[in-house]
């Protein structure tokens, strides 16, 4: 049985839910507004905003990122604020665990990402190269190498125990928004401004295949569990299913009547599901192409969508305030998380 999940809110905190009853568990840092006088005038804090917030892989700790350029890990077990991670000079892109849990990457708008230790909340490496803002940064799956994604229209693979740059991925014409490995660490799936994704071989920084976005550019993309598929979410009302060997799309997935922020496939890979600024996710079927649920309630634009680690259950986060959980085989509501003060920019179940 699934028993947490976090999510991470512009009202500058992060909250630890059992999304089986509901209840908040813990809410991380403090609400950043600052009210004057009237309700309606509440201003955000500069820079308290947190985009992102993740479980480490044992559950014990949460690392989440600010605006304001800083990590923090907490305890998940109390809430009590374990580190504070500060050295970039930027408001943070992104913040992940490696895969052992022993090392944290974070990219920033400083033009650099860094490598700490989790344990002792120290800077390890700070990985310098990219020309402009570096949009993302992950783990390889068997956490020695890194993958950043930068502005200056490319990405980079970095050795995690060094911090030297071991590749770099030279082919986009325009920003690299985001950058993953396949699941066996072989290849990398990037997205950028030119309206494509890119497969790239990891080893020799080969460009594999180029994916092209039908209209406005990709948001993000994504390998299938068997990194034989990828999945790519666009600006536009549609996610596609692409072959990683041929660049051939299988599916145009349509029915969102506006973006699609956020596309991922099931754990077992025999589903996706979208989040769309529509106010609605859509389940579909990988195979067939078409749509098994449309989870309709949010009042808002959805930015997340993700699967349970066993895949009965759906978390959804919006920018209505709310995450959502649903029954992932019929689609319906089970639970709403209410008590955020800002929009949620994700949500996310432990990973085990």
């Amino acid at each position: 049985a699934v028993s947490r999940a976090v999510s991470a809110s512009g009202d500058g905190t992060a909250r630890i839910w059992n999304p089986e009853t509901g209840d908040c568990l813990h809410t991380l840092g403090t609400v950043g507004w600052e009210r004057s006088g009237n309700v309606q005038d509440a201003v955000l804090k500069c820079g308290r905003e947190m985009i992102a917030a993740v479980f480490s892989p044992d559950s014990a700790l949460v690392l989440s990122a600010s605006v304001d350029g800083t990590a923090k890990i907490w305890s998940a077990q109390s809430g009590e604020l374990i580190h504070t991670l500060n050295g970039h000079r930027r408001r943070l892109r992104s913040a992940s665990f490696s895969p052992d849990g022993a090392l944290a990457v974070t990219a920033s708008d400083d033009r650099t990402a860094k490598i700490w230790n989790v344990e002792s909340g120290e800077c390890l490496h700070t990985l310098q190269g990219h020309s402009l803002e570096v949009s993302s940064a992950v783990f390889s799956p068997d956490g020695a190498t890194v993958l950043t994604a930068s502005l200056d229209k490319t990405a980079k693979i970095w050795c995690a125990q060094s911090g030297k740059c071991l590749q770099t991925l030279k082919g986009h014409r325009w920003d690299v928004f985001s950058a993953v490995f396949s699941p066996d660490g072989t290849l990398a799936l990037t997205t950028s401004e030119d309206r494509t994704a890119k497969v790239w071989r990891v080893e020799s920084g080969e460009c594999l295949q180029t994916l092209r976005a039908q209209g406005p550019r990709f948001i993000s993309a994504v390998f299938s569990p068997d990194g034989t598929l990828a999945l790519t979410a666009s600006l536009n009302p549609v996610a596609q299913i692409w072959r990683v060997d041929s660049g051939k799309c299988l599916h145009t997935l349509r029915g969102h009547q506006n973006s699609v922020h956020c596309a991922v496939f099931s754990p077992d890979g025999e589903r996706v599901i979208t989040a769309s600024q529509d106010k609605e996710a859509k389940i579909w079927s990988v195979e067939s192409g078409e749509c098994l649920h449309t989870l309709s309630g949010h009042a808002d634009a959805l930015r997340s969508a993700t699967y349970s680690p066993e895949g009965k259950l759906v978390l959804t986060a919006s920018d209505d305030h709310t995450a959502k959980v649903w029954c992932a085989e019929t689609g319906e509501c089970l639970r709403t998380l209410t008590g955020h003060q800002g929009t949620l920019h994700s949500a996310k179940f432990l990973l085990h």
